[in-house]
Parts: C-alpha cells; structure tokens; sequence
C-alpha cells in the first residue's frame, strides 16, 4: 500500500465509498455512538487488533458511548494516504 498523499479527487472518490467518514484537515474521520461506556471500550479493542494486523494506527478518542477514529499517515507527512482509506473501511466493515 502507498504512502503518497492522495489528492482532493482521490479523497473525495474514497469518501462516496466510506459511509459516514469525512475529510477534515489532513484526516479521514468518523465518531460512532454505542450503547454504553462498555461498548465503546470493546470497540476499541477490536479497532486495535485492525490497525496491529495492519500496521496502520489511528488516532482513537473516547467519551464515554462515542468513539471517534481519526487517521492520517506519518510517512505521507501527515496527510491522508491510501493506507487511511483501507483502515477506514476496515474499521467501518467492523463497526457498523
């Protein structure tokens, strides 16, 4: 998987294909609300085995029931690479 920063079309081109995900700055984003604390907690841990088997990590936040995911690549002087696109959809095949 490349490292090249991928441009606004390609980006725009990801996101119709990554329900619910937005492009804000040099990230893709997305928040999903659970049903509780202990829920939220899981999903983090299975979002971590993705991005461990990947090699990819995000930045994830959480607040209680919500987990935000953000990622960009370091290597791609932190800007959204194709690398982000496929976690993306790896995360969301996982948590929708």
């Amino acid at each position: 998987m490349s490292d090249r920063p991928l441009t606004e079309a390609e980006i725009e081109l990801a996101l119709s294909e990554l329900s619910g995900w937005a492009h804000e700055g040099d990230r893709l984003t997305r928040t999903w609300t659970f049903d509780g604390h202990l829920a939220a907690l899981a999903a983090v841990g299975a979002v971590g085995w993705v991005q461990e088997r990947k090699n990819h990590h995000a930045d994830l936040t959480i607040r209680y029931n919500r987990l935000t995911v953000a990622t960009t690549t370091h290597s791609a002087g932190n800007k959204v690479s194709a690398k982000d696109t496929e976690l993306a959809g790896e995360i969301s095949a996982l948590l929708d």
